[in-house]
């Protein structure tokens, strides 16, 4: 059933609030997103390709009211699942040139994060049909039309699909909108049901084809559909499930070879197949490579007897990896020196790292400085020197910042070890996050797992905590699931502000990459975004527009 406000409720309080809830709501959200009523719509037209099932299934139904509604100087607007606008049909000359001026185009997003309260961008907040007449609009350039938008819902999935809005030039919307708008949404719903129907048969033939191999897991991924034969049952846990989800939606997937860390530890190499004659959906043949272990950080190097440098941003797990290599190092005893630096200096001490270097020689341990990069001068000195001389039975392990960001004295201390070793950030690990945020979760409380849309949320962060901003939400998020007496974590356990999948989860190849580039030249820039424009070689104005776009926080 479709469900739709009062129409003629064009009345406001003396403070020209409006008056209707879903209204004064929607305006709420429009002023808390930054938006400002004299703002125009961007400029900046986003890529649509996404979009192309959604236009396919739509463009018949559309044609058809074309026919219908000829001449009546109204226009029917096609928004996708993120208020980007695919197409849009006009049956008149005035309300065509009306939608130029206010740059109703398509490519143009109308969120309400973007332009305020539309018909178009409020029903994806409600999930329901919304009129929004001329003065109800949050933006003054958009209060000559009036609209009524009705979300669509895919039958197949539930999931928001896109969103249909029908418009004129008028004070109040035609009450004939609604029911005309609601026909045209049901058809369109009943094409993509049969399009998803024939994709589920393509995704079905598809692993029939290769699953007969009784000696390879094989997985099929799409449309609210998974299918394993019984190796890959054995081998995928829910939170892989997911992560091959993810791979499968990227719009610029191609047939590759990829290597995944499963939950379980194992190392695995996927051969990665797009369904032919389908969008979002793939085949998935796995090769293990190795044993299942339980993997919080990346595989290290072997260290050398002598000199280890751990260079990587706080949370990577460098102080830990540094200390197990230590202790690898180290005689039957297990003793190991470690100094500190960042603790010695809160407490209002300096280290003492030579006499540390002293007591570690002597006994012939291990010495692990923490934070080198956070010693002064005549410390960095000494521990130089004492990397051309370090015994075999005694070796020096530094922990420090990313190396691209250290000092030259700094730099030139870790360039003159024998082992350097890099832990990568949690955002460069996509294909071992899920295992990684199951290793953690194992660790916390082994009875628990990770629900397939949970780790679609937590697969689409940027994770700048790294490892520790990971295990801090896990543990809220078992606290919560505990608290429901469940075993399952699902997207409602996390913390509000993870619960939802950014936008990177569903950019093509180019945009992952401008992504990338963007955070990397970020976290150079210590979060500076003048600095980090400067790197890039674009404005800033650009480098905003560009993290909007992208979902950069």
């Amino acid at each position: 059933m479709c469900h739709v406000g009062v129409i003629d409720t064009l009345s406001f309080r003396p403070d020209r609030t409006p008056h209707r809830p879903v209204i004064e709501h929607s305006w709420r959200r429009s002023a808390l997103s930054g938006v400002r009523p004299e703002d125009n719509t961007p400029a900046r037209l986003r890529d649509i390709g996404s979009a192309d099932p959604l236009l396919d299934a739509a463009r018949p139904v559309l044609d058809d009211a074309a026919a219908r509604l000829a001449d009546t100087d109204v226009s029917l607007l096609l928004v996708d699942h993120e208020c980007r606008m695919v197409t849009r049909v006009a049956f008149g000359t005035t309300v065509e040139r009306r939608l130029d001026a206010i740059g109703a185009t398509p490519g143009v997003p109308f969120g309400e994060d973007i332009v305020g309260t539309t018909a178009l961008g409020t029903p994806a907040e409600t999930r329901g049909g919304v009129i929004v007449n001329s003065t109800e609009h949050y933006l003054e350039q958009f209060r000559t039309i009036s609209c009524f938008g009705q979300p669509i819902i895919h039958p197949a999935t539930r999931r928001l699909a896109g969103i249909i809005c029908m418009s004129e030039i008028a004070d109040r919307i035609n009450p004939l909108a609604v029911p005309v708008v609601n026909g045209i949404v049901a058809d369109i719903a009943d094409r993509l049901l049969d399009r998803s129907r024939a994709h589920q048969r393509r995704v079905l033939d598809a692993f029939q084809r290769a699953a007969p191999r009784r000696d390879i897991a094989v997985a099929a991924n799409g449309d609210d559909l998974q299918l394993t034969n019984a190796l890959a049952a054995e081998l995928l846990s829910l939170t892989d499930i997911g992560a091959l989800r993810v791979i499968a939606t990227d719009p610029a997937l191609r047939t590759t070879t990829l290597p995944l860390t499963l939950v379980s530890g194992a190392e695995a190499e996927v051969a990665v197949e797009p369904v032919a004659g389908t969008r979002g959906a793939a085949l998935f043949r796995f090769r293990a490579l190795s044993t299942p272990t339980t993997p919080t950080r990346s595989t290290p190097v072997r260290p050398s007897r002598t000199t280890v440098a751990v260079s990587g941003e706080p949370g990577t797990g460098r102080t830990t990896l540094a200390l197990e290599l230590a202790a690898e190092s180290s005689d039957e005893s297990g003793r190991t020196v470690v100094v500190d630096v960042a603790d010695e200096l809160i407490n209002g001490r300096q280290p003492d790292v030579a006499g540390q270097l002293a007591r570690a020689r002597s006994s012939g341990v291990p010495l692990v400085i923490d934070g080198v990069d956070l010693l002064d001068d005549r410390s960095i000195a000494l521990v130089t020197r004492a990397t051309a001389s370090t015994p075999a039975a005694a070796p020096l392990m530094l922990v420090s910042g990313p190396r691209a960001q250290a000092g030259p004295a700094v730099a030139a201390l870790l360039g003159r070890c024998a082992t350097r070793i890099d832990p990568a950030p949690l955002r460069h690990r996509t294909s071992e996050l899920a295992a990684v945020a199951s290793g953690v979760l194992g660790e916390i409380d082994p009875e628990l797992t990770l629900s397939g849309p949970a780790t679609d949320a937590l697969l689409s962060q940027d994770w700048p905590g790294n490892l520790t901003e990971l295990i801090a939400v896990l543990r809220e998020a078992a606290a919560s699931c505990r608290e429901r007496a469940a075993r399952v974590i699902e997207t409602a356990d996390l913390p509000a502000t993870y619960r939802t999948t950014s936008r990177a989860a569903h950019l093509s190849g180019r945009e992952q990459a401008e992504r990338t580039a963007i955070v990397d030249a970020l976290d150079r820039a210590g979060g500076n975004k003048v600095r980090a424009a400067r790197d890039l070689g674009i404005s800033r104005t650009t480098l905003y527009a560009r993290m909007r776009a992208l979902g950069i926080q």
